[in-house]
């Protein structure tokens, strides 16, 4: 299993990139979300000190905590309060004679929650899965089960439902078979439920995974071979009866001569995806609601120059997590960050316009230096604009004067270049303050051209018409 990197966005929009340096230690680069324009974020190191593995989320009150694994055996967390790290080692691990992988942290009204398995180098394919819970004044140590697997695959698989509670899933590989098993933790009761066999295949189970989506309903999609035949099967889960045969229905996604690698779910606009990569290529389906049936399979781009990676991302952010649900994903990084979703999801906001509009787009409104490079677009002169700051939240519309637009825009790109150039000076603290100053007056310019301009029609009914649509990446 690859090294993943992890992506920590906030509540406020600003993105985390965590991922482990050139010398081995845990460091990561800070995003801005207040403009389309490519600012290179400076490096900031937490540990030097050699990480084996490491795991990053956030809490509900945007505070970020950190589980790492040194090559000393230390099994350390790190957690970010006021700008400071600070750090405390839970237990020591003799790594001459164990493997510890697959680790996990999970915080929730105070209560601290990690996961991780260990092997014998004896039987590095036989895994205890060990879970941990720390209420501020002693641990809770549970064993949830024993995984088969080759130590090129997770342990183990996690999921959290609306009401935090974990549903853990692991396998069992044999020569007659393998088997994947479901627990599922109560958060509020703190119990964990009775072993149960969600999936029994006379295939060899490769790569796994679940995922819940906003509905609490349970998504599981694995992939089998036999010889050089390779499938990837999916089956949506109830959790509350998953012995009962009757709703075991499985849904056979793709067939490949080739093997499949680590496959992925996720949910836009209560749509669920299933995403998998094969040959290097990725390709994906959207699974119907009952679970019982897909869309036909499609390929899903990505930039052939880059080398996509696997993305742990814990999100924050209200206006975001509305729409858009994923946890494990693959992206790529550079600059900025570019996820590997469906086409229509790949980009801030696309054109669809229709044929009867002859002008093709001013090459001033499609230029590097153009603050909304694609999230101003201009219509016929019949079209008026509409924007609209609620919730800081930026929505563009066409609009009637295209030199007004000009006007405003290069007003907008001044600020932002402002903001660039103090990027380059100034350190983290005085970087945010900085944003949250350009991003008022960006406001107030913003909130000035819309009181001179009249609003004509709706968002949505655009939205509908395929003259807009709001798509998903860290750069809106």
């Amino acid at each position: 299993m690859q090294q993943k990197i992890f992506l920590i966005k906030k509540s406020s929009g600003i993105i985390y990139n965590f991922y482990l340096s050139k010398i081995g230690g845990i460091c990561y680069k800070v995003y801005s979300l207040h403009n389309n324009e490519k600012v290179d974020p400076f490096e900031i190191s937490i540990t030097e000190e050699k990480i084996l593995e490491f795991y990053v989320n956030i809490d509900e009150e945007d505070i970020i905590h950190i589980l790492a694994l040194t090559e000393s055996g230390d099994l350390k967390y790190f957690v970010n309060k006021d700008n400071v790290w600070n750090s405390k080692v839970f237990s020591r691990f003799d790594l001459r004679s164990n493997i510890v992988k697959s680790l996990f942290i999970y915080v929730y009204n105070k209560k601290l929650y990690i996961m991780y398995a260990a092997s014998n180098l004896m039987n590095v394919n036989l895994w205890t899965i060990y879970f941990k819970s720390w209420d501020g004044s002693k641990w809770n140590n549970t064993n949830i089960g024993m995984a088969i697997c080759s130590k090129e695959f997770t342990p183990y698989c996690l999921t959290i439902d609306n009401q935090k509670n974990l549903h853990v899933f692991y396998k069992n590989s044999s020569n007659k078979g393998t088997q994947i098993f479901y627990r599922k933790f109560h958060m509020q009761f703190s119990l964990w439920s009775t072993p149960e066999k969600s999936v029994n295949s006379v295939e060899i189970i490769g790569f796994y995974y679940a995922f819940c989506d906003t509905r609490n309903n349970i998504h599981l999609v694995w992939s089998t071979s036999t010889g050089t035949n390779f499938k990837i099967l999916y089956k949506k889960l109830n959790a509350k009866v998953l012995n009962n045969k009757q709703l075991d229905r499985i849904v056979t996604l793709n067939l490949s001569n080739s093997a499949y690698l680590q496959p992925v779910i996720f949910e836009i606009d209560e749509k669920v995806w299933v995403m998998w990569k094969n040959q290097n290529e990725f390709s994906g389906c959207e699974i119907e609601s009952s679970g019982l049936s897909c869309s036909s399979v499609a390929p899903i781009q990505h930039p052939k120059n880059s080398s996509p990676v696997l993305v742990e991302f814990s999100n924050n952010y209200e206006l975001e997590r509305q729409s858009f649900r994923g946890h494990l994903l693959y992206g790529t990084i550079d600059d900025f960050i570019d996820l590997v979703l469906p086409q229509n999801y790949s980009c801030d906001f696309y054109e669809n316009i229709p044929d009867e509009l002859p002008q093709p787009v001013p090459e001033e409104f499609t230029s590097a230096d153009s603050y909304s490079q694609k999230s101003i677009i201009p219509k016929t002169e019949q079209q008026s604009a509409e924007i609209s700051t609620e919730n800081n939240h930026l929505t563009v519309k066409t609009s009637t004067n295209l030199s007004e637009i000009k006007s405003d825009n290069q007003e907008v790109v001044k600020l932002l270049k402002e903001v660039k150039t103090q990027l380059n000076k100034q350190n983290m603290i005085d970087v945010l303050h900085e944003i949250k100053s350009q991003n008022n007056l960006l406001i107030e310019i913003i909130s000035k051209y819309l009181k001179e301009n009249e609003m004509t029609k709706n968002f949505n009914n655009q939205k509908d018409e395929g003259m807009l649509q709001k798509v998903f990446n860290f750069f809106k």
